[in-house]
Order: structure tokens, then sequence, then C-alpha cells
């Protein structure tokens, strides 16, 4: 955390730390803190108040007192309260910081709130001053690297290029878990530390509600037909650190979800899915806490792909929200349009639409996007593409000139390759059970066509964007 001293000494009174890492935090801050002169406290429901780096100490259960214990302490303290977040929305405590963060101004006394949660009652939002405490640098992720290695007697079998791999697969996760990882390692003497490190990374993701963990490995480039211009797009551009993603718009069934996976496998990077509808609690503030943390988590896991499967139904009713939800879903929204602008993470989001009418606009304006791809269902050559490829995997006997397939999906091929498969039939009998969406959904795809044509660019063919036609003004 910077200028975390600073805000000591200029008389911030109560500040609120946002971390994973309690006693990193807290042993760093404190360490920072005494350097400059301050008495360093800790309080926790269990131990009680005592002085970091003295003997001192209290058995004292109660949040009330641990807020007010510096009134009766010397000039420059502070105490580290663990976990508060469990007791600040007690009517109780939120009148006793009040009450107390008057005089600790004064005499450069602060509490300092040390939790996983951001969620600051709205009573004290105007009091606490929020920042995080980081993850752990590369430097101190070499350090601790060093330091296991040699306790086991490692040091000199491992060469530096592999101890820099090590510690950037290791980005992302805390000390504890980067110590786990390594120590786990090395007793199931796994020469690749990278991969174990790798898998840990991917628990942080698991332990999401709100997020999922992608299987890449059957998906490639190679197994999805057509889409050339977006391929060439996105594997040009996925890698860089100024990428930020794409939105996909298209016909349900035309590869759009298969790309993300095939991309991730291609580039050899993790793919998660966030799944919009798992963002929204019951509780007041859940949501937006959920969404920050779904965000934090995906931060801490790149470099990655990020895939987002209909978004529209996830955005659904933002217009109204006001009335409908109090505004948490325009909350949940902004937050995750804030994130889209402003992150600094090696994540190259891709989502996919599959009903334009229900995104809002600001959704859809420069720099939120690298490019808006549509993609159409396939033309003759890619359903040829499709069908071979499917009809391999599934060990179909038959042409693709036994079926008409003028308007199919990807996915409509690939049932009705299945679905021969399955009942060891031709293609022509295979065909009476697919029904493709380009009959009962023609006005829409139709619909959806006239809007792409000046708005996006196409996932196949020719880029030619047409423009969009405007009327003279009569002089």
């Amino acid at each position: 955390m910077k200028d975390f001293v600073n805000y000591l000494k200029a008389g911030y009174p109560a500040l609120w730390i946002q971390t994973s890492e309690d006693s990193r935090a807290v042993a760093t801050l404190a360490s920072q803190a005494r350097e400059k002169g301050f008495k360093t406290y800790a309080w926790d429901c269990q131990a009680g108040i005592r002085e970091i780096g003295n003997g001192y100490s209290k058995q004292e259960p109660d949040p009330l007192a641990a807020v007010k214990f510096l009134l009766g302490r010397e000039e420059k303290s502070i105490i580290f309260l663990y976990n508060f977040h469990k007791f600040v929305k007690s009517i109780e405590v939120i009148q006793e910081i009040q009450n107390c963060v008057r005089l600790y101004k004064t005499q450069q006394k602060s509490v300092i709130v040390v939790s996983p949660s951001a969620e600051i009652p709205i009573e004290l939002e105007k009091i606490f001053f929020l920042s995080s405490f980081e993850l752990p640098r590369k430097e101190e992720l070499k350090k601790v690297l060093e330091e296991i290695l040699d306790s086991a007697n490692l040091t000199h079998t491992i060469k530096e290029n592999e101890k820099d791999e090590i510690i950037e697969a290791g980005k992302g996760l805390s000390e504890f878990e980067f110590e786990n990882a390594i120590a786990l390692a090395i007793v199931s003497r796994q020469k690749n530390i990278k991969d174990i490190v790798l898998e840990q990374k991917k628990q942080i993701v698991k332990k999401n509600a709100g997020l999922l963990i992608e299987n890449n490995e059957e998906e490639t480039m190679a197994n999805l037909g057509g889409l050339e211009n977006l391929k060439n797009f996105c594997m040009k551009v996925a890698n860089s650190p100024l990428s930020r993603g794409v939105l996909l718009l298209g016909v349900p069934g035309t590869g759009k979800s298969h790309f993300s996976k095939a991309l991730g496998n291609e580039l050899g990077l993790p793919t998660a899915a966030l799944d919009f509808g798992r963002m929204f609690g019951s509780l007041v503030g859940e949501s937006e806490e959920r969404m920050r943390s779904a965000l934090q988590t995906i931060d801490a896991f790149s470099p990655c792909i990020l895939r987002i499967d209909e978004i529209e139904k996830g955005l659904s009713g933002i217009k109204s929200s006001s009335q409908t939800d109090g505004g948490t879903g325009s909350r949940v929204f902004g937050t995750f349009l804030n994130w889209m602008q402003d992150h600094r993470s090696r994540v190259f989001v891709i989502a996919t639409c599959n009903d334009i009418s229900q995104m809002p606009p600001e959704f859809l304006r420069a720099e939120r996007w690298d490019a808006i791809f549509f993609v159409d269902l396939p033309n003759q050559r890619e359903r040829e593409v499709i069908f071979k490829i499917y009809q391999n995997f599934y060990g179909v006997k038959g042409s693709v000139k036994d079926v008409s397939m003028d308007g199919w999906s990807g996915a409509e091929i690939k049932s009705l390759c299945r679905i021969a498969a399955m009942m060891q039939c031709e293609l022509r009998e295979a065909a009476k059970y697919v029904v493709p969406l380009s009959l009962s959904m023609q006005e829409k795809i139709e619909s959806l066509r006239e809007w792409a044509k000046t708005r996006t660019i196409p996932a196949s063919g020719e880029v030619n964007i047409e423009k969009p036609k405007t009327r003279r003004l009569e002089q």
C-alpha cells in the first residue's frame, strides 16, 4: 500500500485495508509505522489486544473496547482490527467509531480495519479511507521461492530461467498460496514446479462462485470451421498488453463460445467464464461485492481469456434497474464497465451476444472493445469444412451433398453428425430430427444482419462495412 505512513502523519483517523493476506499486511504496515515512531497494536476477537513487537497483551473480545482502546494511549498510536467487517455493521460499533475518530484525528491516532471485504457501512463511508494491500510483487515471490529451495537444498538444481517462469506463474497468488504450491511440488517430487503453481492459481477461480475454469484441451482452431477474420484478429492482439477484448454478436450455435476456448488453447492461456447471473445476491451490497470479488480474482488469474456467454441476459433490466431493484443492477453493471476501461491486467475478454436489443448503448461505444464482430450462419464453403470436422469426429459415412444444409448453424451440423452416429443411420434420416433456427427465427436473424451491416466487422468473408445511410439536409 503506497503512502500508508503519510496517511497516518496527515491525521487520517480511520483506514480500511482490503486484503486476503491480513498477517502479511499487518506485519508490513506495522513495520513502516514503527519506523516513523508510531506505537502499533492489533486486535482480533479471539486473542484480544496486543502490542506488535512488544509483550503487552490484553484479553478483550469486545469490538467496542477495541475501537476506543487508543483513547487512553499516547499520541501516534494505531490499532489494526482483524476481520472487523463482521462487527462494523452494528449501530453501537458505528456510533463508537464516529465518536472516537473526532479525537483520533487531532492526536495522530488511527483505527485500521483489515478485511477481505470492501463493504463499508454507508454511515462510515465518509470517515474511512479505503485502500487495498497489493499481492506479492515479483521480488517478494522470488525471496519466498529461494528461501524454500534453500531449506530443501534445491537451490542449485533449478536454473534461473526456470525460477523466472515459476515466479511469473505465481503472480496473483498470495504469499501463503505460493508457499503451499512450491512445498507441494517439492514433497511430491514434481520436476515442473511451474505446473503446480499454475494449478494452485486455478484454485482461486474455483473458489469464486461466479467464475468457472474452462477445459480447453480439446478445443483448437483446427476443429473450428470458418471465422477467418475473427481468428486472425484475435491471434494478433490477444497477447498484447494493450488489448481489451472482443464482442461477438450473432446467431446462436455459430461457434462463438467454442471460439474462446480454442483461442485460449492456441495461445496457451487458461480460460475462465464469468456468470453474470450469479453476481446478484439478496442482501444489500452483496451483488456489488460479488462483482468486485470476481473481477479481483480474474485480475489475479491473469494472463487469461475471460468468456462471458450471452452477456445480454446478464445485463437485462439495467435500464429499469432504479425501479425494479433499487439500482443494484446499474451499480453492478457500472462496476464491470469501470473494470473494462481501467484494468491493467492481461485479461482478454470475449463476450457473446445473441440479442443486441437488450444491450445498453454505453456497452457498445468505442474503447470498450478492440472490435465488435458479427458471426453469421456459415456459408457453403464453411459448412463443408464444419461437416468434415464432425464427420471425422463421429465417424459418420456420407457426403455433405446428402442433405441440404443451407441456413444451418455449426451446432446444427454437429447435431446432425452426432444423431447419425447414435442412430447408426444415414444423414438423410438423421436430418429429420434437426430443425434449423434459420426457419424458426428467420425475421430475428434478418433484423440482426441488417443492424450488423453498418456497426460490426464480419467474422468471416470480406471485411466491407457499409456506411450508414444519411439524409442530406435541404438548403
